[in-house]
Order: structure tokens, then sequence, then C-alpha cells
């Protein structure tokens, strides 16, 4: 969203915006489509070769970083690359490619200590999602205030721009569940719980389950041999989505009642779309109370057992006692201001490029 308004609004700079992958490829295009702009070229980097075989075991899409020697060219003429990748910098200097400006954008707003990690001290600036980030990366890394620019999330740009009615997922009206582990096994609950989840679920029909893991989870499966449920199995009231649109657009964020989730940052677009109950699973005992990494699960309740969970279950339903808590860490992770997040981005980075010229 930032590259598109940025491409629709500076009259000084040709953009090109680099896709690794198909679905990528898909959404930077209707998006464009959509929003009547056409100021940009998009560069679609080829998928090596074993990709194309349809029993190739691994399907997850390499980062396009792990591909920059296709496009190296291209990246040492930029005057500035706009990245989410911790490992742009790296790379660049590893093909010998210096000189183009180098933007960091959060692709989500967790507290792990990923989100923060020494590597952002390479990029030249920094778009951070609001306070809580940008105190916590002053505190934890070298960063001259000038690297630092609050620009909200320009992810719920596209939610927000993508929204559509696309009726009931239920055929009742019943409380619905979004349970949405993370993709990282070492952190997940979806080894452990999915199938207390499942069958929780299936026993208790006055609630619906959206059960939407990270597409990742489907995608490394068969690698890490783990399974993977499919909806043959399971009641009406329980829809199962390993990777659809729906899944990355916002839409079962809206329309679920109550959030249950692990480690993912999804949460703070929950809270921020909405303020709602949340669940968080601690499915690997983790001492959270004092650790920053797992600050965002002040959000809502902890739970470590099956056996409490239907309890947790019941106290979400009755109302959302975190509500002022949720309204309070939403304003300090997400910056809100009149303008766009996108255009904030956009207008930022124009006024860095003039100045350097000049």
């Amino acid at each position: 969203m930032p590259a598109l308004r940025f491409a629709k609004t500076n009259v000084d700079f040709d953009v090109k915006l680099i896709s690794g992958n198909p679905r990528n490829t898909s959404i930077i295009t209707e998006t464009a489509k959509k929003q009547n702009i056409t100021e940009f070229e998009l560069i679609d980097i080829p998928l090596p070769f074993r990709y194309r075989l349809h029993n190739y075991k691994d399907k997850v899409y390499p980062p396009v970083y792990t591909r920059i020697k296709k496009i190296a060219h291209t990246l040492s003429k930029a005057s500035a690359i706009v990245s989410t990748s911790h490992e742009l910098p790296e790379h660049m200097n590893r093909h010998g490619i210096r000189g183009p400006l180098l933007f960091y954008l959060y692709h989500g707003t967790g507290t792990r200590a990923y989100g923060f990690e020494s590597k952002l001290a390479m990029f030249d600036h920094i778009f951070v999602p609001g306070d809580y980030h940008l105190n916590r990366l002053q505190k934890e890394l070298p960063l001259s205030d000038d690297k630092l620019i609050i620009a909200g999330m320009p992810k719920l740009d596209w939610i927000n721009s993508r929204r559509k009615n696309i009726g009931p997922l239920f055929n009742n009206d019943n409380p619905i569940f979004y349970y949405n582990p993370h993709w990282d096994m070492k952190l997940s609950s979806y080894i452990t719980w999915r199938k207390f989840i499942l069958n929780f679920f299936s026993e208790n029909r006055d609630f619906n389950l959206i059960f939407s893991p990270h597409p990742l989870v489907k995608h490394l499966s068969k690698k890490q041999e783990y399974d993977i449920e499919d909806d043959e199995t399971f009641f009406d009231n329980i829809l199962i989505d390993h990777g659809s649109e729906l899944c990355i657009d916002g839409t079962y964020n809206l329309m679920a009642d109550v959030y249950i989730g692990d480690v993912s940052s999804m949460v703070t677009e929950w809270v921020k779309l909405m303020p709602r109950p949340c669940i968080f699973i601690n499915a690997h005992d983790i001492d959270w109370l004092n650790n920053e990494d797992y600050y965002f699960w002040n959000h809502g309740l902890v739970v470590s057992d099956h056996e409490r969970f239907p309890e947790f279950v019941t106290k979400t339903v009755r109302g959302n006692a975190h509500e002022d808590i949720q309204l309070n860490l939403r304003d300090k992770f997400v910056h809100h201001c009149e303008k766009t997040s996108s255009d904030i981005c956009a207008e930022s980075i124009q006024t860095i490029l003039q100045n350097n010229q000049s």
C-alpha cells in the first residue's frame, strides 16, 4: 500500500514493485486495479524450476532476498528500497549493492524479540507502528531519532480497502471463535492443541469455530511431518481454512467474536479493528508475565492446560473483561492519525529523498 500510494502521488521517481511469488503478484495487481493506480512497474521474479513441479515437497516460496542476484541491476539503480525483510541489508552487501536508502516496514506488530533484533539497525529508516515499538527500539538498539518514523500500520489500509459483505459464515447466530495458531511449531499451539480445539467445538455446537492457522502451517506440514485436518470430518459449526484469501484479508478478523491464538501479531489487527475477547494458548509453559516478548498477552486470558479452556470460553462469551486494557494497548501499538498509514509512509519517503537529493 505505501508503494502504491507513493506511485500515485509522487512525480519525481519511478516506482517498481518486486514480487517473489504468484500470490503476491495477484494481490498487487488486484489492489492497484481497484484503486486505479497504474504509475508503477511490477517485476515478477521467476521461481526456481523445482517450485513448478506438482509434487515438490517444500511448497514454501523462497524469500525475495534469496534471489537478489536476479534483480541486482535494478536494485543498484534505486534511490530507495522499502522492505519488510530483516535480511535485506545483509544480502544487499553480499551482492555489492550500495547506494539506495533502505526503509524497513513492519510486517506485523508483535512484541517478540524478532521484531527488535540488531539487523534492523542496518536500515537507514524504520517505519514503526506506534509508541511501543518506537520506545523499545530506542531502548534495545543504537538508533538515532531521525531513523524512526511513526507511521501506523499500512496493512490495515489494505484490509479496510478490501472490506466486503460475504454473507454469514454459519447458518446460525451463535458466537464465532477464531483459532489462528502461528506457523513456527517451536512457538505455536497447533501440534498440542489443534485436536482438542476441534473436538471441543464439535462437542459444543452452541459455538462456531473458524479454524484458520497461518497459511505456512499447511505448506510446512509435509516437510516437518505433522498432520493437517480437512473440513470433511467435522460439524457445520466448524469452518476449516488453511489458506484462502479470507485468511489474510481481515475477513475472519472482522466476523469473529472471540480470538484464540498464541504468538501471532494478528491480535493487534484484531484489537485495532474492534476490541473483543482474546484467549492466548501458552502451549510451551512460558513464564510470560514479566517477559517483554509476550507483552501482548495482556490483551486477554492466558490458558496453559485443556481443563481450564471451557471456563475461559464461558468467560469470553459473557463479555470482554480486557476491553479497557485493549484500548490502552491499541493506542500504544498502532498510531492513530487522520492520514492513512500508507500516505504517511509515501510522504515520508518523498521528503527524505528530496532532502537527500538537495
